[in-house]
């Protein structure tokens, strides 16, 4: 994390929240935000993508930290990450999403950028995300390299990408 996104982070309380533009980069709090952080969710990985059937809601959201972009003055979810430890201060980024008419990069990119930053400030030492193929080379351009070959999840071929947290 550079000296002016250090300073921006901790001006606005850590780990909970970043405007960037007409973005707000924030861990979800309320109900509201994590019913519509939810409801996206399923929009994208249950109605769009067809990966999940029924629900995309796993034992890993219990406990996650679920971090939600918003846009503008109302506030409209575009997009959301979840992250979660599995110990030893290894933690995992999954569930990646924006809306339609989102997906240029900006809520994605913010989104990984604020995830590192929160879960840095959490005491991750490794932070990874298994990401679809199409979407490899945007983590690299975040600073995240590829580990490993692929593998299937839910059908769908996945790519173990890890962060550079000495470069964030």
């Amino acid at each position: 994390m550079n000296s002016e996104t250090a300073d921006a982070f901790n001006q606005t309380g850590g780990a909970h929240i970043r405007k960037s533009g007409e973005y707000i980069f924030k861990i979800a709090e309320s109900g509201e935000e994590l019913g519509n952080y939810f409801r996206l969710r399923h929009a994208v990985f249950v109605e769009e993508q067809n990966i999940f059937s029924g629900t995309d809601v796993d034992e890993r959201d219990r406990g996650a930290v679920h971090i939600i972009a918003l846009k503008g003055p109302d506030r409209v979810m575009v997009g959301g990450v979840r992250c979660y430890t599995t110990g030893n201060d290894t933690w995992y980024g999954g569930r990646l999403t924006a809306a339609n008419g989102y997906r240029n990069g900006r809520v994605g990119s913010g989104l990984v950028r604020f995830a590192v930053e929160t879960v840095k400030s959490r005491g991750c030492k490794k932070f990874l995300a298994y990401v679809q193929p199409q979407n490899v080379n945007f983590f690299r351009r975040l600073d995240w390299k590829p580990v490993g070959d692929p593998v299937e999840y839910e059908g769908v071929t996945h790519q173990l990408m890890e962060a550079d947290l000495d470069s964030a």
